[in-house]
């Protein structure tokens, strides 16, 4: 099997959340099929993994390149199955596909975010994308996404459903805290983060009088990074909010032990979507931190006591409400352990790829 991406997944830039992702996948994968390799795109050269090891790397300059190297490697390897991440469509995306159904090759695509004609896309890769996508149907017969359609563009849809990788987590223990609130926002600052509705929620709380001591940490870097920025200067809020920038490892872990709440996507409805599964709500369940969430989460019932679910709109945060949220999910002895199970438990990368490891079985 070839888990095909085009994303540079060791670029220092790289985002995080992506990373993670795909890293874990893989690993979900890996568990059931005998061998697993991946492409990766750095430096205009595109290389084939197979774990930690490189076994290829070709020049490649366009993606018409790019498509017929992978068609080379999936006729070298004997490869049955692939999962791609979608690139978005055009003429060599088509070609590929086209190579994968004559070499008899089982595959399914996921897009990691659907619909999203709503993003900012470059008015050429969105006109072709939306030409050569209506051909996808003849070769591909099982779509990814994370929404509730049951079909796309005349193909199979099933949910996407973003996970963890439950191995790398253990149960952390929480303990209320009567002073300071510390809030966290892990992710790359798109527009779709939907931070400034928090921001505009702590300006409304002091200015009417609101006494506790909250500190919104904003992790993550992106273009909204100057708007959030400009809004705290605005508001005269430089004791509430704190820029950490991209943060992995050993220091992403320390802000998510010391963090009281989270905050999860609070402008989906910008992009006009209701129904998503980011990664990071599923690493907030894991390390048992209560969160607000913007949009339906289909990984949850809706009812959990552990998220607080508010309008997918413009309205700033009402923090008196998410204050008394807090409280009364910090008033719960063990809530932290519910969150734990309930991640490792249900929001797995086996659990998640279920269908489609079913499909390429």
């Amino acid at each position: 099997m070839i888990y095909i991406t085009y994303y540079n997944l060791y670029a220092p830039d790289a985002n995080i959340g992506i990373r993670k992702k795909i890293l874990g996948q893989i690993q979900a994968f890996r568990r059931v099929f005998e061998s697993v390799y991946y492409t990766c795109y750095m430096g205009q050269m595109m290389y084939l993994f197979e774990g930690e090891a490189q076994i290829e790397k070709e020049f490649a300059i366009t993606k018409k390149d790019c498509n017929e190297i992978m068609c080379i490697w999936l006729k070298k390897y004997k490869i049955k199955r692939t999962y791609i991440r979608y690139p978005f469509s055009d003429k060599w995306f088509i070609e590929l596909l086209k190579c994968q159904k004559e070499q008899g090759i089982k595959s399914a695509v996921e897009i990691p975010t659907y619909p999203y004609d709503g993003e900012r896309l470059d008015n050429r890769i969105q006109i072709e994308d939306m030409c050569y996508r209506k051909e996808m149907y003849k070769y591909i017969k099982l779509i990814a996404t994370n929404s509730n359609e049951r079909e796309i563009w005349g193909i199979k849809s099933v949910p996407m459903l973003n996970g963890i990788d439950a191995d790398h987590y253990k149960l952390y223990e929480r303990r209320p805290k009567k002073g300071k609130l510390v809030v966290i926002g892990v992710g790359s600052l798109m527009f779709w983060q939907g931070y400034e509705r928090l921001i505009q929620g702590l300006y409304h709380y002091y200015k009417e009088g609101g006494t506790r001591d909250i500190l919104f940490k904003v992790i993550g870097d992106g273009p909204e990074r100057e708007y959030y920025n400009s809004l705290v200067d605005k508001y005269n809020l430089q004791a509430h909010v704190e820029f950490c920038g991209r943060l992995d490892g050993s220091d992403l872990k320390r802000q998510y032990k010391q963090a009281d709440i989270a905050v999860s996507s609070l402008g989906c409805y910008k992009k006009g979507v209701h129904d998503i599964t980011p990664i990071k709500g599923a690493e907030y369940c894991v390390w048992g931190i209560p969160f607000l969430c913007g949009y339906h989460d289909m990984r949850f019932r809706g009812d959990e006591r552990f998220i607080l679910n508010v309008s997918n709109d413009s309205q700033p945060i009402d923090i008196e409400q998410m204050l008394s949220f807090y409280q009364q999910i910090s008033g719960n002895i063990g809530y932290w352990r519910e969150m734990y199970e309930y991640a490792i438990k249900y929001l797995s990368w086996d659990v998640a790829l279920k269908p489609v490891i079913e499909y390429l079985k």
